[in-house]
């Protein structure tokens, strides 16, 4: 549904981004997440015990999983929503220190929460033709501006759903949601937003005749992935949910590291009455790829891309197709230490990945032109390609924020990537260490 960093970057990251949470933020998060923003007030501190009801639980009748219990936790005094865990005992217990997790505090420095709270919320939904719901820009959004935060309603450990059968499943989402502060905020998403066309609405009421099919079909139509507690869940979070596909998007999404919290950024300006959008997919993918991923969604994708003229959508695809290919390429030239072609293809590589607008792309190949500037001796190309790397890392949100972000200095950067696959691995010759 985001587009993540891909491994490479992942590899660059775990180097350089140490585990420490950022200390600002001026606003409650109750107030910035309704559509009307509100004076700021003292954010709520979770007590030992948060639950708002008492845990409803279910044991697993799968021999596989024969006794496993996951249970409904909620706390209306988390989040504009309330939260809903659907988890293990254990885990919600290991979750508790991650419900106070303030958006404001992940995503943004307090002269950004200022600006934000005095220029006022900068997005709508309204209806789209042939979508549903969408979400559009009401004034002109920077580049690299962060401006729409939320929380998570509903984060379901994605072990419940091969434990438990369907029908126990349901039951849990149809509690989770029903326990939360406004559960039609929830079920006004309905599966429709999935972006199937055509539909009567039929559909929909047959699904609640039968306890907890609507609650199942909104989450799996909507939930983003995420990690909460160490656990791997799918996250449900109402606002952002409502923001729809596109291949090449204008915004793209951010996760706080404890996983409940989640914001949207955007890769270009936005402007007012534009259509905000996000994939759902991994950047890069050639056209017959994103079409066999999206129909999970059960929706064609008519974004720009996709209805690109038969002719340009050819070139656009084989420019995809190679700029993955050249990735391996380049690592394969480097390892025969065949440098100078290895930098070719990879500055081949950025052309493409510009021509195709997919920015965060960008990194893996900067990162690896300063590693292989780098090696070849140049340390000054090194370091403009390392610079490059760092900048655009930082505007894209993840080297945190504020005095955090501020914190990265180039030379991290290049020791980090200054040998083979980018994590330190000295070459096996190398100019630079005879």
């Amino acid at each position: 549904m985001s587009p993540f960093p891909s491994t490479t970057l992942t590899c660059l990251l775990a180097l350089l981004i140490p585990q420490v949470s950022a200390t600002v933020g001026v606003l409650d998060i109750d107030n910035l997440l309704q559509p009307t923003l509100q004076p700021p007030s003292t954010p709520f501190a979770p007590t030992k015990d948060p639950w708002s009801h008492e845990p409803h639980c279910t044991k697993s009748t799968s021999l596989a999983t024969l006794g496993q219990k996951f249970c409904v936790y909620t706390t209306n005094t988390t989040g504009p929503h309330g939260l809903s865990l659907i988890f293990r005992p254990r885990s919600a217990t290991e979750a508790t220190q991650y419900l106070n997790d303030n958006p404001l505090h992940s995503f943004l420095t307090q002269k950004e929460a200022q600006r934000l709270y005095v220029r006022g919320q900068p997005w709508k939904i309204v209806d789209i033709p042939g979508k549903a719901k969408g979400v559009v820009a009401t004034r002109r959004i920077e580049q690299y501006e962060t401006f729409m935060l939320d929380q998570a309603a509903v984060v379901m450990d994605m072990d419940a759903e091969n434990a438990l059968d369907s029908a126990q499943n349901r039951r849990l989402l149809k509690r989770a949601v029903d326990q939360l502060r406004v559960p039609s905020r929830i079920r006004d998403l309905s599966a429709a937003h999935a972006g199937s066309e055509g539909s009567d609405g039929k559909e929909e009421e047959e699904e609640e005749e039968e306890e907890g099919r609507l609650e199942e079909s909104i989450m799996k139509t909507n939930a983003f992935g995420s990690t909460v507690a160490e656990v791997s869940t799918r996250a449900l979070y109402p606002l952002i949910s409502r923001v729809n596909h596109a291949c090449n998007p204008n915004s793209f999404v951010l996760f706080s590291r404890a996983g409940v919290s989640l914001a949207i950024k955007a890769y270009r300006a936005i402007e007012p009455g534009e259509e905000i959008t996000i994939s759902y997919l991994l950047l890069g993918l050639p056209s017959k790829q994103r079409a066999h991923l999206l129909s999970r969604w059960g929706f064609n994708c008519s974004c720009a891309l996709c209805t690109l003229p038969a002719d340009e959508r050819t070139a656009s695809d084989l420019r995809r197709t190679l700029i993955t290919r050249n990735e391996a390429k380049i690592l394969e030239l480097a390892e025969a230490y065949d440098l100078d072609a290895a930098i070719a293809l990879g500055e081949e590589s950025v052309e493409m990945i510009k021509e195709e607008q997919n920015w965060s792309l960008l990194t893996d190949e900067y990162a690896m032109l300063a590693m292989l500037w780098l090696e070849k001796g140049d340390r000054e190309t090194a370091e403009k390609y390392g610079k490059m790397t760092h900048r655009l890392l930082a505007d894209l949100g993840f080297l945190g924020v504020g005095e955090e972000r501020e914190s990265w200095r180039l030379e991290q950067v290049l020791e980090s990537i200054g040998g083979l696959g980018g994590k330190g691995v000295s070459w096996k010759k190398s100019p630079l260490r005879g």
